[in-house]
């Protein structure tokens, strides 16, 4: 099986990338120990991903990245990078800077926005259930010839305790029933007709459906999965950027481009 795809024809993910440069055995330590620094951070990210529900666990951040140029160097013990080995190398800080920086504007604002139009739409239905059903109530006092007195009202309901008391807990189990159906319909609905606008190897719809199960408030101020724990992941990753830049340079320093591949 190459690295590259594993034995379904999906790219490789970052711990199986990372498990791989680790048990290589390349005269290249110094490339090494970079790669395995970076692909550390990658995995932070695909643990971002996971948790809010864009990504599965078969789904890597890696994927945007060609990683067999450089593997290959390692894999046959070469003692320097080419050009494009080079390059990929570049790219693989450049691109998980790209998704730091842009990560909550780019994934977690996207989240965002379709709970709280997701959120506008179940509460509107559930106020046009709870409308029908007050006009039902009403209706029925009516035709029991209660009207809309009070006393006689009040008389009927001490005759019946049993009777009413029943009526009303079902109403409210009527009530919470429809609500979750009309969350999931809702939810069903927006994911068939949504234009994904996340990176590559993310889905914005199964974090919507995520958000949407039923152990969720509707009314929960940030998408599930995104909590302080998070927060902290993205900053560390941000902040290791910085040396992985300061490595980066030192790597392509030791293998200048006149020196032989």
């Amino acid at each position: 099986m190459s690295i590259c795809n594993d034995k379904h024809g999906k790219p490789s993910t970052s711990r199986q990338i990372f498990v791989h440069v680790r048990e290589s055995e390349t005269p290249m330590r110094d490339v090494r120990d970079l790669m395995l620094d970076i692909l550390r951070q990658y995995q932070e990210a695909d643990k971002m991903g996971f948790t809010l529900g864009v990504m599965d666990k078969s789904s890597s951040f890696t994927d945007a990245i060609s990683w067999c140029a450089i593997l290959g160097k390692l894999d046959h013990a070469r003692d320097s990078l080419d050009k494009v080995s080079k390059e990929h190398l570049v790219k693989s800080v450049d691109y998980l800077d790209e998704l730091a920086t842009s990560f909550n504007e780019k994934v977690v604002m996207q989240i965002q926005q379709c709970r709280d139009k997701w959120m506008k739409r179940v509460l509107l239905w559930d106020l046009s259930v709870v409308v029908l059903l007050v006009l039902a109530i009403v209706g029925g006092i009516f035709w029991s010839g209660a009207g809309l007195n009070s006393d006689t009202f009040l008389q009927s309901i001490q005759q019946r305790p049993f009777f009413f008391g029943l009526i009303a807990v079902s109403g409210i189990g009527l009530v919470m029933g429809l609500h979750y159906v009309i969350r999931r319909v809702v939810v069903n609905n927006m994911a068939e007709k949504m234009e994904d606008k996340l990176p590559a190897g993310m889905s914005l719809q199964k974090a919507l459906t995520r958000n949407a199960r039923i152990q969720h408030s509707i009314f929960r101020p940030d998408p599930v999965g995104w909590n302080l724990r998070q927060r902290k992941r993205l900053q560390a990753i941000t902040d290791k950027l910085a040396e992985l830049r300061e490595q980066l340079g030192t790597v392509l320093a030791n293998y200048p481009d006149n020196k032989a591949a």
